[in-house]
């Protein structure tokens, strides 16, 4: 399955739309706010790695195979670095829950610009592919919450 699993439209999305008790009434919202959560924690991840690897937020032009040699190491010198290390300043520093890295991603988190590519047909085959299966997801949280579709 390739695409990228979109949250709902018109629906809360960003961990700021659901402030003290106002969480998720609806699966939807469910859906949305575990994946705007997701988000961010890979934001973070992120985040971290730029920190720690300042070549990463400004990749050179190398070739594309070079430039994920360069990332497979980071992350492999990173993960040496947070086995080894008892204390680790950037892992506190992003650690925070719900932090949000500024700049990182895309703005609009329903962008689908995965699909520019592709020909119309095969681009909307994959876009209700993605749909169906976060429906799936939506409703197995319908279910396990006990929330409203």
């Amino acid at each position: 399955m390739l695409g990228y699993l979109a949250p709902y439209r018109g629906q809360r999305y960003h961990i700021n739309d659901y402030p003290g008790n106002r969480g998720p009434r609806t699966a939807r919202e469910k859906f949305n706010h575990a994946h705007s959560s997701l988000r961010n924690v890979i934001e973070r991840c992120f985040g971290v790695l730029k920190a720690r690897f300042p070549i990463l937020k400004m990749m050179p032009p190398y070739s594309l195979r070079k430039q994920r040699d360069i990332v497979i190491a980071c992350c492999a010198i990173h993960n040496f670095i947070r086995r080894h290390a008892m204390e680790d300043d950037l892992f506190k520093e992003y650690g925070v829950d719900d932090m949000v890295i500024p700049g990182e991603g895309p703005s609009d988190p329903s962008d689908t610009t995965t699909y520019a590519n592709l020909s119309l047909v095969e681009s909307q085959r994959r876009r209700r592919e993605m749909d169906s299966y976060r429906d799936g997801i939506r409703t197995g949280m319908h279910l396990h919450y006990r929330l409203p579709l």
